[in-house]
């Protein structure tokens, strides 16, 4: 199966563009880059998922168990990303890639995933309870049908699987910056992580 297998427009033009590209020159890509950028990429927020103490409960309950608490959520929350605007584009392994217009819908989205947490846990056992981290990035990036590629992505995943700690959503330098007054209000200093040999300054976000 091809790399990338969608159907949809935009990753037709994304594989005819990066046909065009391995045909040029060296020193042409740099140029047809420049000219495809405005057709292949969008600015948008990005939200990386991970769910919290994965490993240890495929381990004592079996994966087909966690399969069973994945699909659930997954099929609950759906819905709740696109009323705040967002997308789902993926879930893979025991976590979900959203794309959101702007890091406001997407904190205003993480805060509606994590009411809908709430609600679906309630009132069953400790084993049935899923819990979500999140990263929040936001910039330029690639964005097809069911994928989206670019800095930020790697950046909302790293915050989110590596960093975030259960029911925490952190947040990158460009996506703080974004976030209107009464979200910011609700960032908190959190840490510093490296990226490239860089200082990354990362923020979370209160949650409700």
């Amino acid at each position: 199966m091809p790399y990338l297998h969608g159907a949809g427009p935009r990753t037709r033009r994304l594989v005819a563009f990066l046909k065009r590209r391995a045909r040029a020159g060296g020193d042409a890509r740099s140029s047809l880059d420049c000219r495809s950028f405005p057709s292949l990429f969008r600015r948008r927020a990005i939200v990386f998922t991970d769910t919290d103490d994965f490993t240890l409960l495929v381990a004592r309950h079996g994966v087909l168990h966690f399969l069973m608490l994945f699909d659930r959520a997954v099929r609950s929350l759906e819905p709740i990303v696109r009323q705040r605007g967002g997308r789902l584009l993926k879930a893979e392994g025991d976590s979900l890639l959203l794309s959101y217009p702007d890091p406001a819908s997407a904190c205003r989205g993480v805060g509606a995933i994590q009411a809908a947490l709430r609600q679906l846990n309630a009132g069953r056992p400790r084993n049935e309870r899923l819990a979500f981290s999140y990263g929040i990035g936001f910039g330029d990036v690639l964005e097809i049908e069911n994928d989206v590629f670019g800095l930020e992505v790697n950046l909302a995943s790293k915050l989110g699987e590596d960093r975030a700690s259960r029911n925490e959503a952190l947040l990158t330098p460009a996506a703080a910056a974004e976030l209107p007054p009464a979200l910011k209000r609700r960032l908190v200093r959190y840490d510093v992580t490296s990226f490239d040999g860089r200082a990354i300054p990362i923020q979370r976000l209160r949650l409700g």
